[in-house]
């Protein structure tokens, strides 16, 4: 078996050996950068983020940038979590757009993968590996970017800054953007922010649908339900159990549904998108953006999780722990529950429906995260131009299409701090296909490489201005 798995190992490196002969020189040296930060384990659980920023931090020094231009910065008491800034002057030095990117991943446990997580393989048209998609493909894009800027000398009108990250994905732990916010301000001040958070949207036989931008994005809240018991010897159960009051009380909670609430860039997305999906799921979406209070339109579309989302806040029970032993009645049962909030709901609002719900004073509701304030930002001339020309450029017919993300980004903690954030890839995928966080994340090749070239057309845009 070790045998049989070692030649398909190398038959796997040589095809992505051959693959990547065929680049032009500039896109095997992306190549290379990619397979780097990908190979580099950033996960909380075996691996840590400063090898991956000082990594990056070698390639831009070698291209020629200064010290008082590339800086990896490692907080106090947080040895693995380096966050890696950059910056290219610009000739308005008060004038500038950020790169931003995270570095860390999830976790990934290779004897649930099919192949190794931390190994970039490239194999029938995917790039496979965890954080091929997120978000070290848009890490990578941007660090090449820079390199290149930085060789062929240009000299911006506006200042061009970077900033890779740690801890988007473990934010309740540490983020590095929030702490470059509050200790490093000047690295990541600037007009506005490149960031994850949008794709372009495939249909299942490749035809590119939309390319959607995010403008905002929903609230990240997390709080925990508790019940708590005297306990027991097992040996002689009562009628009050703590594990079986919270499962109650989660029962009840899967059962309840936010109210829709649309917003003007969710009106928007559901008007945009209609023409182009067709069918029953434009009519409805029609009828929803028209009026919100469409019942019939709201249930055709809630049926689908991705346009359920948009529509209205949701709720979820994530973890569960209960009991000490095996052998004796729970003390102690608590439910980690994630709610992706609509703007302008605060977690206490959030929490105040939770009880009401629940409806259970044995079940103790507590915040454990607020959220970021993630107020959509305007949808600017100055930022969409570029934007459109490109994909006019590149994919001619193809909608920009903006959109409210709903899960969390670290554009939330720069929105919250007076700068707005856009996500923007250039990455076209059918929906679902790349299981982020899940197992075999993948990222189709050529997305991968029209990526690149289509921030790179935005930022030098965006350096002329």
């Amino acid at each position: 078996m070790r045998m049989i798995y070692a030649v398909a190992a190398l038959c796997a490196a040589a095809l992505a050996s051959a693959s990547a002969q065929e680049l032009s020189p500039e896109r095997r040296a992306f190549r290379e950068l990619y397979r780097e930060l990908v190979e580099i384990d950033t996960s909380v659980a075996t691996g840590a983020c400063t090898p991956a920023a000082e990594a990056m931090a070698a390639r831009l020094r070698a291209a020629g940038f200064p010290e008082s231009d590339v800086q990896v910065i490692t907080p106090e008491g947080w040895p693995t979590e380096g966050n890696l800034v950059a910056r290219i002057p610009g000739r308005s030095s008060d004038r500038a757009v950020l790169l931003l990117a995270h570095i860390d991943v999830v976790n990934a446990n290779r004897a649930d993968w099919e192949r190794d997580p931390f190994t970039l393989i490239e194999e029938n048209g995917f790039f496979y590996g965890r954080g091929t998609t997120d978000d070290k493909s848009m890490a990578a894009v941007f660090t090449d970017m820079m390199i290149e800027f930085r060789r062929e000398n240009l000299r911006p009108r506006r200042t061009i800054k970077m900033a890779l990250t740690c801890g988007e994905e473990t934010s309740e732990r540490f983020n590095g953007l929030s702490y470059l916010i509050e200790h490093h301000r000047d690295w990541v001040q600037a007009d506005f922010a490149l960031n994850e958070g949008a794709d372009g949207e495939l249909s299942p036989d490749g035809r590119r649908v939309a390319l959607n931008v995010q403008a905002g994005e929903k609230v990240y809240q997390l709080f925990t339900l508790t019940v708590t018991n005297p306990g027991g010897h097992s040996s002689r159960p009562v009628p009050e159990n703590a594990i079986y009051r919270l499962s109650a009380a989660l029962q009840r909670l899967s059962q309840h549904q936010f109210p829709v609430e649309l917003n003007p860039v969710t009106r928007g997305y559901l008007s945009a998108m209609a023409p182009i999906v067709g069918g029953e799921d434009a009519a409805a979406m029609t009828a929803l953006a028209r009026d919100p209070q469409n019942a019939e339109a709201a249930a055709f579309l809630s049926r689908d999780p991705a346009y359920n989302a948009i529509m209205r806040t949701t709720c979820v029970a994530t973890q569960l722990t209960a009991g000490h032993a095996a052998n004796a009645l729970p003390q102690r049962a608590v439910a980690t529950v994630n709610c992706r909030a609509l703007q302008g709901h605060s977690a206490e609002e959030i929490r105040d429906v939770l009880q009401r719900v629940i409806n259970d004073e044995q079940v103790t509701i507590e915040i454990v995260e607020r959220g970021e304030s993630s107020a959509a930002p305007d949808l600017r001339r100055d930022v969409m131009g570029p934007i459109e020309r490109a994909a006019a450029r590149m994919w001619p017919g193809v909608p920009v299409v903006p959109l409210m993300a709903t899960s969390a980004t670290d554009g939330r903690y720069l929105i919250g701090a007076g700068i707005p954030t856009y996500g923007v890839s250039g990455r076209f995928m059918v929906r679902g296909e790349s299981n982020i966080h899940g197992l075999n994340e993948k990222l189709r090749v050529q997305s991968l490489y029209e990526s690149r070239d289509f921030l790179e057309a935005i930022v030098r845009d965006y350096a002329r201005q």
